[in-house]
């Protein structure tokens, strides 16, 4: 794309992602914004992704169906909010029900225990010297308080940010929170 410097922000797997990139090219980086997820996964959160893609349905007769599986699992999201995320991660099917758009390896690697190791961010966390951001959904079940604090204290330009009423969809959950810590950040 040929961009010498930006602003990378990452949620749960990008923001595990945006760790790893910073850690190795940190000249690239102006500033990181790493959303509700660190180098060690809570295992309240892991485990529960992990059911939750083991024991999705494969479809559903109706996006309303399909609405009302995914908001019966979120506490904070609004209604519209919920919409649109089941909007953009579903898709017709050729016999007109409604089903996922998302890479079923994912899926199977989970049911057959052949999730490949994560990778060791703690190393990468030191070599990444531009001004970061840290956001937590102070209700989250992936980035424990514990670990977003060793984060602090390992990274050497970081500042967190701990939104209420969000849990893990940090954006969603909570837009305006999260929006005003972005900007703020951003300056």
């Amino acid at each position: 794309m040929g961009l010498e410097k930006f602003i990378l922000v990452g949620h749960s797997m990008g923001g595990r992602n945006s760790m790893a990139f910073g850690g190795k090219y940190p000249e690239k980086l102006e500033k990181l914004i790493i959303v509700d997820v660190g180098p060690a996964l809570d295992s309240r959160g892991s485990n529960r992704i992990s059911e939750e893609i083991r024991n999705v349905p494969e479809e559903f007769d109706s996006f309303e169906d399909v609405f009302n599986y995914q908001n019966a699992q979120n506490r904070f999201s609004s209604e519209e909010v919920m919409r649109r995320r089941v909007q953009y991660s579903t898709k017709e099917l050729p016999d007109r029900k409604i089903g996922w758009k998302y890479d079923i390896l994912i899926r199977e690697q989970r049911r057959n225990n052949t999730v490949p190791p994560s990778d060791d961010l703690w190393p990468s966390l030191p070599n990444i010297t531009c001004p970061s951001l840290i956001v937590r959904g102070v209700h989250t079940d992936i980035l424990a308080e514990d670990v977003a604090q060793r984060m602090v204290e390992t990274l050497p330009n970081v500042e967190l940010v701990q939104v209420e009423q969000a849990a893990h969809m940090v954006f969603e959950d909570n837009p305006a929170d999260f929006i005003a810590a972005v900007k703020q950040f951003l300056g």
